[in-house]
C-alpha cells in the first residue's frame, strides 16, 4: 500500500477514534468491527480505519493494515461474486477480530455482509415473489383437479372390481 494512503488512512482513524467508534470490545485482544452503513465500494478503507483505531493501541500498525488487506481480498470475492452486490448498493460489514499475539496476527471469524435494498427493490422482489405465488397456486388448483380425477378413477375401479366378484 502506498505511504500517502496509510497516512491518510491513520489520519482518518484518528479522527474516527474521536468522533465514532465502530468497534466493540468482546473479549482480550477480541473486539467487533463495523463498518456502519456505506456503499460497497468504500468497504475496504472503512474496514481499515475501522480495524486501525480498534487495535491501534495493541497490536503494530503494519499487522492491522496486512491483515486487514487479506481480508478485504476475500471480502471482494464474496461481495462481488458470489452475494453480486454492485459498488453502489448500501451494507454493512460485521466482523469479529481476535489479536494471536503469540502468531503476531488478526484472526478473523463471525464475518457478516448484511445488504440493504432500497424501498424501489423490495417493491420489484414482493412483485416478482407475488407472481411466482400466483403460478404455484395454478400448479397446486390443476394437481388438486388432478387428484380428484384419480380418486374418482380409483372408485369407479373399486367398483368395477367388487361388481366382478
Amino acid at each position: 500500500m502506498p505511504k500517502e494512503d496509510e497516512t491518510r488512512d491513520l489520519e482518518r482513524a484518528e479522527e474516527y477514534e474521536q468522533t465514532i467508534a465502530r468497534a466493540t470490545a468482546i473479549g482480550k485482544n477480541k473486539m467487533e468491527l463495523s463498518t456502519g452503513l456505506i456503499i460497497a465500494a468504500r468497504y475496504a478503507d472503512k474496514l481499515r480505519r475501522v480495524a486501525l483505531v480498534a487495535f491501534s493501541k495493541m497490536v503494530p500498525k503494519d499487522i492491522i493494515i496486512r491483515d486487514i488487506s487479506e481480508l478485504n481480498k476475500q471480502l471482494y470475492d464474496v461481495i462481488v461474486n458470489q452475494m453480486k452486490i454492485d459498488k453502489l448498493d448500501v451494507i454493512r460489514i460485521l466482523v469479529d477480530a481476535e489479536y494471536d499475539e503469540q502468531n503476531q496476527k488478526l484472526v478473523f471469524s463471525n464475518v457478516r455482509i448484511i445488504r440493504y435494498l432500497t424501498e424501489e427493490q423490495c417493491s420489484k422482489k414482493y412483485e416478482e415473489v407475488n407472481k411466482q405465488l400466483e403460478e404455484y397456486k395454478k400448479k397446486y388448483e390443476e394437481l388438486s383437479r388432478q387428484v380428484e380425477e384419480f380418486k374418482e378413477k380409483i372408485r369407479q375401479v373399486e367398483e368395477a372390481l367388487k361388481a366382478l366378484t
